[in-house]
């Protein structure tokens, strides 16, 4: 991936977090903020819907006035708890929108002297908003009942001063943006981050697939330029018969079949990269199958001079890919015969115990240095300096065994025998 492309995806990736990020952070400052104001003015509202809906409440208020005004002598019971006289007001008025209880507001009259009787909501909260005598802006919450029945009274407003409300209200919203900005700026460097890691396992994938391609590339064009060498040599003398041309002919078709293994073998990694390929999974008495895989590659052993052991547990019944298992086999077989000289042996074990299939590939070769072995499982690495397609394969073998193991819910390791090689140790769960 070239460096242009790198940045103008991670420029992307950097804009799309930031945008969600911002995104959350707006939606839940608002939600936070909506919801804390309409609480905090809820228990007020609630209280003048309390004091509008009190019969008694407002009895009293109209006697008060009366015996202010000298029409009543006294007070009936009250026992509903009376307002806040710094919070809250009531106000009477007349038909004419004149404040009736005027003596009893007292200096607070001079606060509500610009105030203006307003019947478009009856029995609804709403917010008020007048100026005092000294031209300062005052805010209540207010609710207005009509009187019947009264001479002078027409309607009696409850007033709930919100001024205190609204400054915590102002204040809450400040803090809120103050953190909004500090998590805003957070969420840069976060999206930032983000965007880097994001990158990285693109970047990886990238890197591996130039990676993969180049290897293939090489792999490919070695068979073909000794296939395309041994066709321009059967030019060269036309008139020889297939009989004289028969050893060109069959390495050709040696190559023919090694780059039609090659080729299969990417087409399956290739496939097990984007989980196109599936397991076809059935029940399958391992020893009958095992026997079936390794009496030919003891055969082969023996005819190389090299001892080939088998032991074989109790004979029991697991389900795995039979196809699958049987290729993982072959791939680790062929390695341990590839790399036992003669008069060496190579050792196959195999048990079911504690809901566990293992399987022991063992052989007394070269042998594999530790700080080699996690890389053995790398596509196209190869243990030999060189690459020498004789002993060193392609180097996809083990990758491919890695991906049947993992398939199979598996582990695959590599230990040493001793004294010298190299062993396998399959783990596969009994279900």
């Amino acid at each position: 991936m070239n460096k242009q492309l790198s940045k103008k995806q991670r420029v992307h990736y950097f804009m799309i977090n930031l945008i969600s990020f911002a995104s959350i952070f707006l939606v839940l400052g608002l939600i936070v903020f909506q919801l804390v104001q309409t609480s905090i003015y809820q228990s007020v509202d609630n209280d003048l819907q309390r004091l509008a809906n009190d019969q008694k409440f407002l009895q009293h208020q109209l006697l008060q006035t009366e015996r202010l005004q000298g029409k009543s002598s006294q007070l009936s019971k009250f026992d509903t708890p009376p307002p806040n006289n710094f919070q809250q007001q009531v106000i009477l008025w007349s038909k004419d929108g004149e404040i009736v209880n005027e003596s009893e507001l007292g200096s607070r009259f001079y606060d509500f002297q610009n105030l203006k009787l307003s019947t478009d909501q009856l029995h609804k909260v709403t917010s008020v908003q007048t100026k005092d005598s000294n031209d300062r802006s005052l805010q209540f919450h207010s609710i207005t009942i009509p009187i019947e029945n009264q001479d002078q009274i027409a309607y009696i407003q409850l007033l709930v001063n919100t001024d205190p409300i609204k400054g915590t209200v102002e204040r809450f919203k400040q803090i809120l943006i103050i953190c909004m900005v500090v998590f805003g700026l957070l969420s840069i460097g976060l999206s930032y981050f983000l965007s880097k890691w994001f990158m990285k396992p693109i970047l990886i994938s990238w890197k591996k697939q130039q990676e993969f391609v180049e290897n293939a590339s090489h792999e490919l064009r070695t068979p073909l330029t000794i296939i395309q060498a041994k066709l321009e040599k059967l030019f060269t003398n036309p008139n020889h018969t297939i009989l004289e041309e028969s050893e060109t002919i069959a390495l050709s078709l040696d190559e023919v079949q090694r780059l039609s293994q090659l080729t299969s073998d990417l087409l399956l990694l290739a496939r097990s990269d984007s989980n196109a390929l599936t397991l076809e999974k059935t029940p399958v008495k391992i020893n009958c199958f095992l026997n079936n895989v390794l009496l030919p590659y003891q055969e082969l052993a023996l005819a190389e001079d090299k001892a080939f052991m088998i032991d074989l547990g109790e004979d029991q019944q697991v389900v795995f890919d039979k196809k699958r298992i049987h290729q993982l086999l072959i791939i680790l077989l062929d390695n341990a015969l590839k790399y036992t000289k003669s008069g060496e042996k190579i050792v196959v074990f195999s048990s079911v115990k504690n809901n566990e299939w293992l399987i022991k590939i063992s052989d007394t070769g070269i042998g594999i240095l530790d700080e080699k072995k996690a890389a053995v499982f790398e596509r196209f690495y190869r243990g030999e300096s060189s690459r020498n397609r004789k002993t060193g394969g392609y180097g996809i073998g083990l990758a491919i065994a890695k991906w049947i193991v993992e398939e199979h819910q598996g582990k695959i390791e590599l230990t040493d025998t001793t004294p010298k090689g190299t062993t396998v140790i399959l783990h596969f769960p009994v279900k």
